[in-house]
């Protein structure tokens, strides 16, 4: 009989995290079936309509979220789940709180982002079996406080095929009313405060300065898109936010560079997705970007905004380099195709009940 595993997740948006845990959900594996707990009004509810009953859906609150902790208990013992997969710290709350009210069912982390762990005894408690870790550079902010044995780096994935088939790279210019001659210079990502993007919009400024057949494009949308718009008044002509879009693969075929200036990732998904579509990437560099990027091999990495302009330059101008860096990455991203981190992930849990 197959195992039950329930994933629990917090966010409504479409980002990282949640594109890994569609992914999941959607693996047919021999062994386990897959449930989702999110909320109501969740992008990834939206997205599985089709699998509704395996969905179960809350009201999410702040805080303390003691109705959805209630919730997942019900949901637990009517569905007989064996194993809690959780992907954030709302969720990790939240199933701590299910705990107080009986629940007896063991756990996994799943940790997505690299910021600083404040509450270590949540990752240490006996029934959180594994820490799932999208980095080494993930994994090493847990070493210090929980033992090997019980962290795995399992590294993200995309479907490459998806990715790497597209062929509509005029749809983007043809929407902004662009010619051949101009270039576009773009990045996908939330526009929050830990994506850097007012560096991206530095850079742009700067390239636009020297050459305005320079575009830049911002997909993605987040909490700072009008101040963002506000500061970009001036060059408006050439810099173009075009918020959250569900056909990112046909536009960013369009880029002539993806130019990612985050400082800190806990795995930049986005980059597999460019080596796949076959874009050059000029990266900041951050930890986890060194997992990926092999400097004037794969990609470039750029040490200020200086630096950027530079090399967003040589590569408008050096078609053999530029040429070179995407074949290699190209090659690069083979080995981070979905199939494989799925199987990794289903590995995890049968190491689980193995040792259960």
């Amino acid at each position: 009989m197959k195992k039950r595993v329930l994933h629990i997740i917090s966010s409504v948006n479409w980002r990282g995290g949640e594109q890994q845990v569609d992914a999941i959900f959607n693996y047919s594996h021999a062994d386990f079936d897959y449930y989702i707990f999110c909320p109501e009004n969740a992008k990834l509810h939206k997205r599985n309509e089709a699998k509704k009953s395996n969905i179960f859906t809350y009201k999410k609150r702040f805080g303390a979220d003691i109705l959805a902790a209630f919730k997942l208990k019900i949901v637990c013992a009517e569905n007989q789940i064996d194993l809690i997969h959780l992907h954030d710290s709302h969720a990790i709350n939240t199933y701590y709180i299910a705990c107080l009210f009986g629940l007896k069912i063991p756990a996994v982390i799943h940790r997505h982002v690299n910021f600083p762990v404040t509450k270590r005894w949540k990752y240490n408690a006996e029934k959180i079996k594994k820490i799932i870790c999208v980095s080494e550079t993930v994994k090493a902010g847990f070493q210090s406080f929980i033992t090997e044995e019980k962290l795995v780096v399992i590294q993200p994935g995309i479907e490459i095929s998806q990715w790497s088939v597209n062929n509509n790279s005029q749809k983007i210019k043809k929407e902004l009313n662009l010619s051949n001659e101009h270039k576009i210079i773009g990045i996908v990502a939330a526009l929050e405060k830990e994506k850097n993007i007012e560096e991206f919009l530095e850079i742009a400024k700067k390239v636009i300065e020297q050459n305005d057949n320079f575009h830049f494009v911002l997909i993605g949308d987040g909490s700072l898109m009008h101040t963002y718009t506000q500061s970009t008044k001036q060059q408006k002509k050439n810099i173009h936010f075009l918020g959250f879009r569900e056909d990112v693969k046909e536009l960013i075929c369009g880029f002539d560079v993806f130019l990612f200036t985050s400082k800190n990732e806990g795995f930049p998904l986005v980059l597999l997705e460019a080596m796949a579509t076959k874009i050059p990437i000029l990266s900041n560099n951050f930890p986890s970007v060194n997992e990926l990027l092999q400097h004037q091999k794969n990609g470039l990495i750029y040490k200020n905004v200086e630096d950027a302009v530079y090399k967003l330059q040589l590569l408008n101008s050096e078609t053999t380099q530029r040429n070179q860096l995407v074949e290699n990455a190209f090659q690069f991203v083979q080995q981070f195709d979905i199939t494989l981190m799925n199987q990794r992930i289903a590995d995890v849990y049968k190491s689980i009940f193995t040792h259960a």
